[in-house]
Protein backbone atom coordinates (compact mmCIF):
# COMPACT_ATOMS: atom_id res chain seq x y z
CA UNK A 1 0.00 0.00 0.00
CA UNK A 2 2.72 2.54 0.91
CA UNK A 3 4.76 1.45 -2.25
CA UNK A 4 1.74 2.42 -3.89
CA UNK A 5 1.33 5.65 -2.51
CA UNK A 6 4.81 6.67 -2.95
CA UNK A 7 4.15 5.80 -6.78
CA UNK A 8 1.36 8.88 -6.90
CA UNK A 9 3.54 12.57 -7.54
CA UNK A 10 3.87 14.52 -4.35
CA UNK A 11 1.61 17.35 -5.84
CA UNK A 12 -1.22 14.28 -6.48
CA UNK A 13 -0.55 12.94 -2.93
CA UNK A 14 -0.99 16.33 -1.14
CA UNK A 15 -4.27 16.98 -3.55
CA UNK A 16 -5.93 13.43 -2.21
CA UNK A 17 -5.06 14.33 1.46
CA UNK A 18 -6.64 17.94 0.62
CA UNK A 19 -9.80 15.89 -1.02
CA UNK A 20 -10.26 13.41 1.70
CA UNK A 21 -10.43 16.84 4.42
CA UNK A 22 -13.06 18.54 1.86
CA UNK A 23 -15.14 15.60 1.80
CA UNK A 24 -14.92 15.23 5.31
CA UNK A 25 -16.60 18.19 5.98
CA UNK A 26 -18.96 18.31 3.31
CA UNK A 27 -20.01 15.12 4.34
CA UNK A 28 -20.38 16.05 8.12
CA UNK A 29 -23.64 18.23 6.62
CA UNK A 30 -25.28 16.57 4.16
CA UNK A 31 -26.31 13.27 5.46
CA UNK A 32 -28.40 15.19 8.06
CA UNK A 33 -29.74 18.20 6.06
CA UNK A 34 -33.08 16.02 5.91
CA UNK A 35 -33.16 15.49 9.59
CA UNK A 36 -32.85 19.02 10.75
CA UNK A 37 -35.05 20.82 8.28
CA UNK A 38 -37.97 18.01 9.64
CA UNK A 39 -36.89 18.13 13.37
CA UNK A 40 -35.26 21.37 14.17
CA UNK A 41 -36.93 23.33 11.81
CA UNK A 42 -40.23 21.66 12.14
CA UNK A 43 -41.03 21.61 8.68
CA UNK A 44 -42.41 18.89 6.37
CA UNK A 45 -40.10 16.42 4.37
CA UNK A 46 -41.78 17.29 0.74
CA UNK A 47 -40.23 20.88 2.06
CA UNK A 48 -36.74 18.82 2.39
CA UNK A 49 -37.21 17.41 -0.39
CA UNK A 50 -37.67 20.57 -2.51
CA UNK A 51 -35.17 22.76 -0.94
CA UNK A 52 -32.57 19.74 -1.51
CA UNK A 53 -34.11 20.01 -5.41
CA UNK A 54 -32.96 23.49 -5.12
CA UNK A 55 -29.98 23.04 -3.65
CA UNK A 56 -28.75 20.70 -6.82
CA UNK A 57 -29.93 23.28 -8.38
CA UNK A 58 -27.22 25.60 -7.25
CA UNK A 59 -24.46 23.12 -7.35
CA UNK A 60 -25.42 22.34 -11.10
CA UNK A 61 -25.02 26.30 -11.80
CA UNK A 62 -22.03 26.51 -9.89
CA UNK A 63 -20.24 23.78 -11.23
CA UNK A 64 -20.30 25.20 -14.41
CA UNK A 65 -19.35 28.45 -13.61
CA UNK A 66 -16.69 27.63 -11.03
CA UNK A 67 -15.29 25.60 -14.30
CA UNK A 68 -15.31 29.24 -16.25
CA UNK A 69 -13.31 30.85 -13.36
CA UNK A 70 -11.27 28.17 -12.72
CA UNK A 71 -9.74 28.40 -16.31
CA UNK A 72 -10.17 32.20 -17.28
CA UNK A 73 -10.04 33.91 -13.99
CA UNK A 74 -7.22 32.17 -11.90
CA UNK A 75 -7.24 28.58 -10.30
CA UNK A 76 -6.09 29.99 -6.77
CA UNK A 77 -8.73 32.78 -7.11
CA UNK A 78 -12.37 30.88 -7.81
CA UNK A 79 -10.41 28.32 -5.14
CA UNK A 80 -10.21 31.20 -2.75
CA UNK A 81 -13.39 32.74 -3.28
CA UNK A 82 -15.25 29.23 -3.15
CA UNK A 83 -13.78 28.09 -0.09
CA UNK A 84 -14.20 31.88 1.72
CA UNK A 85 -17.91 31.01 0.60
CA UNK A 86 -18.29 27.84 2.05
CA UNK A 87 -16.86 28.57 5.21
CA UNK A 88 -19.01 31.87 6.15
CA UNK A 89 -21.99 30.05 4.88
CA UNK A 90 -21.46 27.32 6.94
CA UNK A 91 -21.03 29.38 10.12
CA UNK A 92 -24.16 31.09 8.73
CA UNK A 93 -25.82 27.83 8.87
CA UNK A 94 -24.71 26.84 12.21
CA UNK A 95 -25.73 30.34 14.04
CA UNK A 96 -29.35 31.09 12.09
CA UNK A 97 -32.28 29.60 13.79
CA UNK A 98 -34.63 31.11 10.89
CA UNK A 99 -36.02 28.96 8.30
CA UNK A 100 -36.16 32.13 5.69
CA UNK A 101 -32.31 32.31 6.02
CA UNK A 102 -31.59 28.70 6.38
CA UNK A 103 -33.03 28.44 2.86
CA UNK A 104 -31.08 31.07 1.17
CA UNK A 105 -28.17 29.92 2.83
CA UNK A 106 -28.40 26.90 1.88
CA UNK A 107 -29.11 27.56 -1.69
CA UNK A 108 -25.89 29.75 -1.35
CA UNK A 109 -24.20 26.60 -0.24
CA UNK A 110 -25.12 24.61 -3.16
CA UNK A 111 -23.98 27.51 -5.66
CA UNK A 112 -20.46 28.10 -3.52
CA UNK A 113 -20.36 24.21 -3.40
CA UNK A 114 -20.62 23.63 -7.25
CA UNK A 115 -18.02 26.49 -7.80
CA UNK A 116 -15.23 24.55 -5.94
CA UNK A 117 -16.29 21.04 -7.67
CA UNK A 118 -14.75 20.56 -10.70
CA UNK A 119 -11.43 22.15 -8.49
CA UNK A 120 -10.36 18.36 -7.57
CA UNK A 121 -10.45 16.89 -10.93
CA UNK A 122 -9.30 19.59 -12.64
CA UNK A 123 -6.07 19.98 -10.80
CA UNK A 124 -5.63 16.15 -11.21
CA UNK A 125 -5.53 16.95 -14.69
CA UNK A 126 -3.34 20.31 -15.06
CA UNK A 127 -0.72 18.84 -12.01
CA UNK A 128 -0.25 15.52 -13.54
CA UNK A 129 -1.04 15.80 -16.90
CA UNK A 130 0.49 11.94 -17.82
CA UNK A 131 -1.95 10.36 -15.43
CA UNK A 132 -5.05 9.73 -17.12
CA UNK A 133 -7.27 7.60 -14.94
CA UNK A 134 -4.86 6.60 -11.92
CA UNK A 135 -4.53 10.49 -10.87
CA UNK A 136 -8.87 11.04 -11.13
CA UNK A 137 -9.27 7.54 -9.56
CA UNK A 138 -7.03 8.67 -6.38
CA UNK A 139 -9.40 11.51 -6.05
CA UNK A 140 -12.57 9.71 -6.44
CA UNK A 141 -11.38 7.39 -3.80
CA UNK A 142 -10.07 9.73 -1.47
CA UNK A 143 -13.64 11.73 -1.36
CA UNK A 144 -15.02 8.46 -0.39
CA UNK A 145 -12.83 8.21 2.45
CA UNK A 146 -13.62 11.91 3.13
CA UNK A 147 -17.71 10.73 3.13
CA UNK A 148 -16.98 7.94 5.40
CA UNK A 149 -14.97 9.92 7.71
CA UNK A 150 -17.72 12.66 7.68
CA UNK A 151 -20.67 10.88 8.20
CA UNK A 152 -19.36 9.45 11.57
CA UNK A 153 -18.02 12.79 12.72
CA UNK A 154 -21.09 14.09 11.37
CA UNK A 155 -23.19 11.89 13.69
CA UNK A 156 -21.15 12.57 16.72
CA UNK A 157 -21.06 16.24 16.22
CA UNK A 158 -24.84 16.29 15.54
CA UNK A 159 -25.16 14.43 19.16
CA UNK A 160 -23.21 17.81 20.54
CA UNK A 161 -25.27 19.94 18.75
CA UNK A 162 -26.49 20.35 15.52
CA UNK A 163 -24.41 23.92 14.70
CA UNK A 164 -21.62 22.09 15.42
CA UNK A 165 -22.42 19.90 12.51
CA UNK A 166 -21.54 23.32 9.88
CA UNK A 167 -19.20 24.58 12.60
CA UNK A 168 -17.10 21.37 11.58
CA UNK A 169 -17.38 21.42 8.10
CA UNK A 170 -16.36 25.26 8.43
CA UNK A 171 -12.99 24.41 10.06
CA UNK A 172 -12.55 21.31 7.65
CA UNK A 173 -12.81 24.16 4.18
CA UNK A 174 -10.26 26.28 6.53
CA UNK A 175 -7.74 23.70 6.74
CA UNK A 176 -8.20 22.91 3.06
CA UNK A 177 -7.78 26.79 2.01
CA UNK A 178 -4.78 27.05 3.99
CA UNK A 179 -3.28 23.99 2.13
CA UNK A 180 -4.07 25.70 -1.10
CA UNK A 181 -2.03 28.66 -0.51
CA UNK A 182 0.88 27.09 1.21
CA UNK A 183 1.43 24.43 -1.63
CA UNK A 184 -0.72 25.08 -4.71
CA UNK A 185 1.14 28.10 -6.13
CA UNK A 186 4.57 26.77 -5.79
CA UNK A 187 2.89 23.27 -7.62
CA UNK A 188 1.74 24.74 -10.40
CA UNK A 189 4.67 27.07 -11.07
CA UNK A 190 7.04 23.60 -11.00
CA UNK A 191 4.36 22.26 -13.44
CA UNK A 192 4.23 25.31 -15.66
CA UNK A 193 8.44 25.24 -15.83
CA UNK A 194 7.72 21.41 -16.80
CA UNK A 195 5.67 22.29 -19.36
CA UNK A 196 7.91 25.02 -20.93
CA UNK A 197 10.72 23.18 -20.92
CA UNK A 198 9.26 20.30 -22.59
CA UNK A 199 8.03 22.56 -25.37
CA UNK A 200 11.55 24.20 -25.46
CA UNK A 201 13.43 21.19 -25.77
CA UNK A 202 11.52 20.36 -29.33
CA UNK A 203 12.65 21.48 -32.57
CA UNK A 204 11.27 23.92 -34.47
CA UNK A 205 9.27 21.73 -37.39
CA UNK A 206 8.16 19.14 -34.20
CA UNK A 207 6.35 22.12 -32.25
CA UNK A 208 5.10 23.62 -35.74
CA UNK A 209 3.93 20.13 -36.38
CA UNK A 210 2.58 19.39 -32.82
CA UNK A 211 0.86 23.05 -32.91
CA UNK A 212 -1.06 21.78 -35.81
CA UNK A 213 -2.05 18.77 -34.30
CA UNK A 214 -3.20 20.59 -31.14
CA UNK A 215 -5.30 22.92 -33.09
CA UNK A 216 -7.14 20.05 -35.07
CA UNK A 217 -7.42 18.17 -32.05
CA UNK A 218 -9.40 21.34 -29.86
CA UNK A 219 -12.15 21.52 -32.59
CA UNK A 220 -14.79 22.96 -30.84
CA UNK A 221 -17.29 20.09 -33.10
CA UNK A 222 -15.10 17.69 -31.98
CA UNK A 223 -15.01 18.37 -28.12
CA UNK A 224 -18.82 19.26 -28.14
CA UNK A 225 -20.04 16.00 -29.96
CA UNK A 226 -18.04 13.91 -28.02
CA UNK A 227 -18.93 15.90 -24.42
CA UNK A 228 -22.46 15.39 -25.23
CA UNK A 229 -22.50 11.86 -25.58
CA UNK A 230 -20.69 11.45 -22.45
CA UNK A 231 -22.39 13.57 -20.55
CA UNK A 232 -25.83 11.81 -21.28
CA UNK A 233 -24.27 8.61 -20.56
CA UNK A 234 -23.23 10.01 -16.95
CA UNK A 235 -26.34 11.64 -16.42
CA UNK A 236 -28.27 8.46 -17.29
CA UNK A 237 -26.12 6.64 -14.89
CA UNK A 238 -26.47 9.11 -12.31
CA UNK A 239 -30.81 8.85 -12.89
CA UNK A 240 -30.55 4.96 -12.70
CA UNK A 241 -27.80 5.34 -9.10
CA UNK A 242 -29.86 7.93 -7.38
CA UNK A 243 -32.65 5.25 -7.50
CA UNK A 244 -30.71 3.70 -4.21
CA UNK A 245 -31.36 7.05 -1.89
CA UNK A 246 -34.70 7.78 -2.94
CA UNK A 247 -37.65 5.11 -4.28
CA UNK A 248 -35.57 1.88 -3.32
CA UNK A 249 -35.13 3.22 -0.19
CA UNK A 250 -39.18 3.30 0.30
CA UNK A 251 -39.14 0.54 -1.50
CA UNK A 252 -37.48 -1.86 0.77
CA UNK A 253 -39.14 -0.79 3.64
CA UNK A 254 -41.99 -1.63 2.43
CA UNK A 255 -40.96 -5.66 2.81
CA UNK A 256 -40.34 -5.44 5.59
CA UNK A 257 -36.30 -4.27 5.48
CA UNK A 258 -35.53 -1.66 8.18
CA UNK A 259 -33.12 1.00 8.41
CA UNK A 260 -30.83 -0.22 9.64
CA UNK A 261 -30.44 -2.87 7.31
CA UNK A 262 -30.60 -0.06 4.39
CA UNK A 263 -27.86 1.47 6.23
CA UNK A 264 -25.42 -1.62 5.96
CA UNK A 265 -25.81 -1.24 1.91
CA UNK A 266 -23.95 1.86 1.80
CA UNK A 267 -21.37 0.51 4.66
CA UNK A 268 -20.86 -2.23 2.23
CA UNK A 269 -21.15 0.44 -0.63
CA UNK A 270 -17.74 2.62 1.34
CA UNK A 271 -15.99 -0.35 2.07
CA UNK A 272 -15.90 -1.65 -1.58
CA UNK A 273 -15.02 1.59 -2.64
CA UNK A 274 -12.23 2.15 -0.40
CA UNK A 275 -10.99 -2.11 -0.15
CA UNK A 276 -11.61 -3.20 -3.48
CA UNK A 277 -9.52 -1.43 -5.50
CA UNK A 278 -7.31 -4.65 -5.99
CA UNK A 279 -10.55 -6.14 -7.31
CA UNK A 280 -11.32 -3.53 -9.80
CA UNK A 281 -7.73 -2.93 -11.07
CA UNK A 282 -8.18 -6.83 -11.76
CA UNK A 283 -11.58 -6.19 -13.47
CA UNK A 284 -10.20 -3.54 -15.76
CA UNK A 285 -6.94 -5.44 -17.20
CA UNK A 286 -9.19 -8.28 -17.81
CA UNK A 287 -11.97 -6.90 -19.16
CA UNK A 288 -11.68 -3.20 -19.51
CA UNK A 289 -8.47 -2.43 -20.82
CA UNK A 290 -9.01 0.78 -22.35
CA UNK A 291 -11.24 3.65 -20.86
CA UNK A 292 -13.81 3.15 -23.18
CA UNK A 293 -14.52 -0.49 -22.44
CA UNK A 294 -14.65 0.28 -18.73
CA UNK A 295 -17.14 3.01 -19.13
CA UNK A 296 -19.29 0.13 -21.22
CA UNK A 297 -18.45 -2.15 -19.06
CA UNK A 298 -19.65 -0.21 -15.88
CA UNK A 299 -23.48 0.77 -17.36
CA UNK A 300 -24.07 -3.04 -18.20
CA UNK A 301 -23.46 -3.54 -14.98
CA UNK A 302 -25.53 -1.32 -13.76
CA UNK A 303 -27.96 -2.47 -15.95
CA UNK A 304 -27.42 -6.09 -14.26
CA UNK A 305 -27.71 -4.41 -10.61
CA UNK A 306 -31.31 -3.17 -11.42
CA UNK A 307 -32.09 -6.90 -12.98
CA UNK A 308 -31.46 -8.50 -9.98
CA UNK A 309 -33.42 -6.08 -7.96
CA UNK A 310 -35.96 -6.63 -10.38
CA UNK A 311 -36.18 -10.46 -9.31
CA UNK A 312 -35.47 -9.91 -5.69
CA UNK A 313 -37.90 -9.29 -2.37
CA UNK A 314 -35.53 -10.82 -0.05
CA UNK A 315 -32.40 -8.65 1.58
CA UNK A 316 -29.22 -10.80 0.40
CA UNK A 317 -30.85 -9.57 -3.33
CA UNK A 318 -30.33 -6.23 -2.06
CA UNK A 319 -26.68 -6.82 -1.24
CA UNK A 320 -26.12 -8.65 -4.01
CA UNK A 321 -27.41 -5.62 -6.44
CA UNK A 322 -25.25 -3.25 -4.04
CA UNK A 323 -22.67 -4.74 -4.51
CA UNK A 324 -22.62 -4.99 -8.32
CA UNK A 325 -24.21 -1.54 -8.33
CA UNK A 326 -20.46 -0.32 -6.22
CA UNK A 327 -18.78 -2.36 -9.13
CA UNK A 328 -20.36 -0.54 -11.48
CA UNK A 329 -20.07 2.81 -9.87
CA UNK A 330 -16.28 2.46 -9.49
CA UNK A 331 -15.55 2.05 -13.31
CA UNK A 332 -18.04 4.60 -14.69
CA UNK A 333 -17.30 7.29 -12.09
CA UNK A 334 -13.66 7.99 -12.54
CA UNK A 335 -13.99 6.75 -16.09
CA UNK A 336 -15.87 9.55 -17.73
CA UNK A 337 -13.94 12.95 -16.41
CA UNK A 338 -10.52 10.70 -17.63
CA UNK A 339 -12.06 9.95 -20.58
CA UNK A 340 -13.01 14.18 -20.81
CA UNK A 341 -9.47 14.97 -19.93
CA UNK A 342 -8.26 13.20 -22.88
CA UNK A 343 -9.77 15.65 -25.53
CA UNK A 344 -9.33 18.53 -23.62
CA UNK A 345 -7.78 21.45 -24.70
CA UNK A 346 -5.01 23.34 -22.34
CA UNK A 347 -7.06 25.58 -20.68
CA UNK A 348 -9.71 24.31 -20.66
CA UNK A 349 -9.49 22.01 -17.77
CA UNK A 350 -11.90 23.61 -15.13
CA UNK A 351 -14.43 23.79 -17.84
CA UNK A 352 -14.79 20.54 -18.53
CA UNK A 353 -14.66 18.86 -15.66
CA UNK A 354 -17.16 21.52 -13.95
CA UNK A 355 -19.48 20.28 -17.11
CA UNK A 356 -19.47 16.12 -15.59
CA UNK A 357 -19.80 17.53 -12.55
CA UNK A 358 -22.73 19.44 -13.05
CA UNK A 359 -24.40 16.50 -15.07
CA UNK A 360 -23.99 14.27 -12.12
CA UNK A 361 -25.83 17.00 -10.40
CA UNK A 362 -28.44 17.24 -12.88
CA UNK A 363 -28.82 12.99 -12.50
CA UNK A 364 -29.24 13.44 -9.14
CA UNK A 365 -32.23 16.44 -9.24
CA UNK A 366 -33.56 14.41 -12.34
CA UNK A 367 -33.20 10.67 -10.68
CA UNK A 368 -36.10 11.55 -7.74
CA UNK A 369 -39.01 12.86 -9.51
CA UNK A 370 -38.85 10.75 -12.58
CA UNK A 371 -38.01 7.37 -10.34
CA UNK A 372 -41.52 8.76 -8.17
CA UNK A 373 -43.70 9.27 -11.25
CA UNK A 374 -42.71 5.83 -12.68
CA UNK A 375 -43.10 4.01 -9.44
CA UNK A 376 -46.32 5.27 -8.89
CA UNK A 377 -46.97 4.20 -12.38
CA UNK A 378 -45.79 0.93 -12.81
CA UNK A 379 -44.51 0.14 -9.24
CA UNK A 380 -41.61 -1.19 -8.24
CA UNK A 381 -40.30 -3.90 -10.93
CA UNK A 382 -41.64 -1.77 -13.86
CA UNK A 383 -38.83 1.19 -12.65
CA UNK A 384 -36.45 -1.47 -12.48
CA UNK A 385 -37.08 -3.09 -15.66
CA UNK A 386 -37.49 1.11 -17.36
CA UNK A 387 -33.98 1.84 -15.07
CA UNK A 388 -32.13 -1.24 -16.69
CA UNK A 389 -33.61 0.11 -20.22
CA UNK A 390 -31.55 3.19 -19.38
CA UNK A 391 -28.47 2.00 -18.83
CA UNK A 392 -28.63 0.44 -22.14
CA UNK A 393 -29.08 3.96 -23.17
CA UNK A 394 -26.29 5.08 -21.74
CA UNK A 395 -24.75 2.00 -23.44
CA UNK A 396 -24.90 3.50 -26.57
CA UNK A 397 -23.90 6.87 -25.35
CA UNK A 398 -20.77 5.82 -24.35
CA UNK A 399 -19.67 4.09 -27.04
CA UNK A 400 -20.74 6.27 -30.03
CA UNK A 401 -18.48 9.19 -28.07
CA UNK A 402 -15.37 8.38 -29.95
CA UNK A 403 -17.16 8.52 -33.68
CA UNK A 404 -16.61 12.11 -32.64
CA UNK A 405 -13.12 11.83 -32.34
CA UNK A 406 -10.88 12.48 -35.28
CA UNK A 407 -8.18 10.39 -33.54
CA UNK A 408 -9.35 7.34 -31.24
CA UNK A 409 -8.14 7.19 -27.57
CA UNK A 410 -7.57 3.37 -27.05
CA UNK A 411 -4.92 3.93 -24.44
CA UNK A 412 -4.64 0.75 -22.56
CA UNK A 413 -5.64 1.73 -19.01
CA UNK A 414 -2.69 -0.54 -17.43
CA UNK A 415 -0.70 1.91 -18.81
CA UNK A 416 -2.11 4.75 -16.48
CA UNK A 417 -3.45 2.49 -13.43
CA UNK A 418 -1.91 -0.26 -11.53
Amino acid sequence: MRQKWESYPSSIRLLAIAAVIFSTGMACIWPLVTIYIHNHLGKPLTVAGFLLLLNQGAFLIGSIVGGMLFDRWGKMRTIIVGSIGVILISLGLGATQDFTIYVVLLLLNGLFYGLLSPVMNALAVVLWPDGGRKGINLIYVTLNVGVAAGSALGGFLASVSFAWTFFGNAISQVIVLAMFLLILPRQLKMVEQQRQNSTTGQSMPEQATDDVLRQSQQEPKVVWGALLLLCGGLLISWIVYVQWTTVLSTYMQSLGISLRQYSLLWTLNGGLILFGQPLIAWVIRRFARTLKAQMLLGAYIFALSMLILSQSTAYAGFVAGMFIMTLGEMLVWPAVPAVAAQFTPEGREGFIQGLIAGTGSAGRMLGPLLGAFIFQSIHAQGLLFVMAGLCLLSVAFFAFHTSFHKRRHHVPVQNQAS
